[in-house]
């Protein structure tokens, strides 16, 4: 077995650590990029979730007027029973919103990692962790 002691950043000759620096400078910039496209997509995401909640109220108001024309003009018989509409709407927006929650938390934590790589602080944390 190789008893070879593996070396701490610290402990690196100008040319390793130059090469070292080198991939980690390229590995945050890669995760940056990826963290910033991600971050558009989750936001993306979110404005469609707002516009579904917003085009299904528009909806719901739009069937009531429509059901209550038709009722008053006497062109169709029957009531609307709301209660169940209420329910339905209510599951929807339960279900939408923890989705949602879900969804702003993820866009947060890529906002954090954005800021730290932009920051310096990420790279601090990996050299920090490279002389462990």
């Amino acid at each position: 077995m190789n008893k070879e002691k593996i070396k701490t950043y610290d402990e690196c000759n100008v040319d390793e650590k130059e090469v070292i620096d080198s991939f980690r400078k390229m590995k945050l910039l890669y995760d940056h990029a990826r963290y910033k496209l991600h971050k558009r997509n989750v936001e993306d995401l979110i404005n469609d979730y707002e516009k579904l909640m917003k085009l299904r109220e528009e909806i719901q108001s739009k069937y009531f007027s429509i059901y209550d024309e038709l009722i008053a003009e006497d062109l169709i018989e029957g009531e609307l029973d709301a209660t169940i509409w209420g329910i339905t709407r209510e599951h929807e927006n339960e279900t939408w919103n923890s989705e949602l929650r879900l969804m702003t938390d993820i866009k947060t934590n890529f906002d954090i990692a954005i800021n730290m790589i932009e920051n310096g602080e990420a790279e601090k944390i990996i050299i920090d962790s490279e002389n462990w």
